[in-house]
């Protein structure tokens, strides 16, 4: 899944369950600073690690 796709989830996530950033955040073990930064930001770079959690926690 490239970054875009991943993006539209989490945003679909949080708008469906009201889900805060702060909370994938915690669950993916990164600071809501630097997800926020992701996923407002189209240049941010995050670790391959970080995506595959991210991928596993909206699925």
């Amino acid at each position: 899944m490239n970054d875009k796709e991943l993006r539209e989830r989490l945003f679909g996530l949080q708008k469906k369950y009201g889900t805060p950033t702060v909370f994938i955040a915690t669950k993916c073990g990164v600071s809501r600073e630097h997800l926020s930064r992701w996923l407002h930001d189209e240049s941010y770079v995050i670790s391959n690690e970080l995506k595959s959690k991210l991928c596993h926690f909206t699925t």
